[in-house]
């Protein structure tokens, strides 16, 4: 194999309709035939092949031609960019013009994370005849994001998404000799005041988009617009039964989309459009959030010498992948295993066949209290034991000041530090209820899916209810593990909303994806509930209005119940200790 790297920059590629998008080409200079994987990117493919994962220059060692290609619209490419729409059909046209290229074998996989795994999936769905694998990292299991699925809305990472996204779109505008002044001196605002931004009521109103070019595609990244091309249930997720290749999930406990890395990998291995593609499903799960997996920190932990990509050896896992599904190279199944993932707190990795892991014991931990669950000074407890008659929990929820976010699954582009940080802060205040295990008399690794069953009113039309799995160290100091939240009238459904009758007692079901982690001896279980993660999602005003219309919030008294007929509680997946 050459030890030469050729790289030819804005090559042009033409779609079916005539529109020319750019790509930069590394692959080896030796004259022969190589499979090509393709990575596509609306954020600058001269950044792209420099990821987490898989970068060109490694791919290109191995014998890849790696192409990184600026998407529609975007930087060194033709045509329109709209954010958010489909991109299957550039896709697919890619793959075919690739295949047909003098250095290329006609095998061609895909990689990329975020926003580029999406890309990943239109176009997999489209079922180019070439594309033999994808390997999406850190992206969702649907055209919307993890947390809108429960109703809300993902604002500072929306906000900031767009302010940065919409950097490229002026640029363009003002070559087209259009005076983009005033659009750029209120991005840039927005870019260095996302707080400021988020603040601002009513929502739907934030002045810093409203020009000619860029609130058509605000709208479509925030609010009910992002739900119009939203017909059924099915449509909140891939079409799986489409997809007719093997992939390589890859995502972290702390990533924004730590739930819809396992919900992919289950639905291929139910539904994929292929025996091969059914089969050939794996994942691979670290304690990274989203971007900066390269490092074995976040947030305020260090999770030891194998935390990161590098010392996880994930790039060569990758290779090791499109090795098996471009070239036929057979791996040792050791290198290539369906689950391979990354227990906290142990700070190893593990490897195994399915998921759940099958010698999952799950156990279920209810919430009690005396009435005072508010704050970790409450008297909230979190055991085995099935409540009998107890008292229920109050606290008042004011939307004009809300619980702010501190850690957990945030996008880097804000302001918003994400991955495990102190929360003894928040647990100071009476709007957060703790319900907390005695401390543990031996390590207990809590590993797999994580839904929390909450029973709850509400004085308010319509609320949100959040809830955080919390590991207490034996100093007092707790980290945040995993998040989920509900907002109250989408409690049964996105598409058919349903607002709840003030006082009601109901039963929710917060979706909080997923971890893998040993709480230690002398540690403490802890689950904080209130209403609020701010501006890590909006705040609900608890009117029951439609989205982004209030200029202020009316304050809500929420009850959360625990007793014989109302138990809340939530079940552990614990994995027995190895004998």
């Amino acid at each position: 194999m050459s030890s030469t790297i050729r790289i030819d920059q804005d090559v042009p590629m033409e779609m079916r309709d005539g529109v020319i998008l750019r790509a930069d080409v590394y692959r080896p200079d030796d004259g022969e035939k190589h499979p090509a994987i393709l990575m596509r990117t609306p954020y600058n493919k001269t950044l792209a092949g420099n990821n987490d994962y898989l970068t060109a220059f490694h791919a290109a060692s191995a014998g890849y031609a790696m192409v990184l290609q600026d998407t529609r619209g975007r930087f060194a490419s033709e045509g329109e960019f709209t954010a958010m729409m489909p991109e299957g059909l550039d896709g697919y046209d890619t793959i075919e013009w690739l295949a047909a290229q003098p250095w290329c074998d006609g095998n061609v996989g895909m990689a990329g994370g975020s926003y580029l795994g999406r890309i990943q999936w239109e176009t997999a769905m489209e079922a180019p005849p070439h594309l033999k694998a994808i390997a999406p990292s850190i992206c969702t299991a649907g055209p919307l994001s993890d947390t809108r699925l429960s109703g809300v809305i993902d604002l500072e990472q929306s906000i900031s998404w767009y302010a940065t996204m919409t950097i490229d779109m002026i640029e363009k505008l003002r070559k087209q000799g259009k005076d983009v002044s005033k659009m750029r001196s209120m991005v840039i605002q927005a870019l260095f005041n996302i707080d400021d931004v988020c603040n601002y009521l009513p929502l739907n109103e934030i002045p810093h988009f409203q020009f000619e070019g860029l609130s058509e595609g605000f709208a479509v990244r925030i609010g009910d617009a992002a739900l119009a091309n939203i017909k059924s249930e099915e449509d909140l997720y891939w079409a799986y039964e489409k997809v007719k290749v093997p992939c390589l999930h890859s995502s972290g406990w702390y990533d924004l989309f730590a739930d819809s890395l396992f919900k992919n990998f289950l639905n291929m291995r139910e539904k994929g459009g292929s025996k091969e593609a059914r089969e050939g499903q794996h994942v691979l799960c670290g304690p990274w959030a989203h971007g900066g997996a390269s490092l074995a920190y976040a947030g305020d932990l260090h999770f030891g010498p194998t935390g990161s990509t590098i010392t996880a050896l994930a790039m060569e896992r990758h290779i090791t992948f499109f090795n098996k599904y471009l070239k036929g190279i057979e791996p040792d199944p050791r290198h290539l295993p369906a689950v391979r993932y990354f227990v906290m707190g142990r700070n190893r990795w593990h490897s195994a066949d399915s998921w759940p892991l099958p010698q999952t014991d799950w156990q279920r931990y209810y919430f009690h209290s005396r009435g005072q669950a508010n704050s970790a000074a409450g008297n909230g407890l979190l055991n085995r034991d099935a409540p009998g008659s107890e008292p229920p929990d109050t606290f008042l929820y004011n939307p004009m000041f809300p619980v702010r976010t501190r850690g957990g699954r945030n996008l880097p582009t804000g302001m918003l530090v994400p991955g495990p940080l102190d929360q003894t802060h928040i647990e100071k205040r009476s709007d957060v209820l703790c319900y907390t295990t005695p401390e543990l008399k031996e390590g207990i690794e809590v590993t797999g899916p994580l839904t929390l069953h909450l029973f709850a009113s509400t004085s308010a039309k319509d609320t949100d209810f959040t809830a955080k799995l919390i590991d207490v160290h034996p100093d007092g100091s707790a980290y945040n593990v995993a998040e989920g939240c509900i907002r109250t009238r989408y409690r049964k459904s996105l598409l058919q909303p349903e607002l709840i009758s003030p006082g009601g007692i109901y039963e929710y079901t917060i979706n909080m994806g997923a971890a893998g982690i040993v709480f230690g001896r002398g540690h403490r279980i802890r689950i904080d509930v209130s209403s609020s993660n701010f501006p890590r999602i909006d705040r609900n005003m608890n009117t029951g209005n439609a989205f982004g219309v209030d200029t202020e919030g009316v304050s809500a008294i929420q009850t959360i119940y625990h007793n014989a007929d109302y138990s809340s509680y939530i079940d552990l997946p614990v994995v027995p200790a190895s004998k």
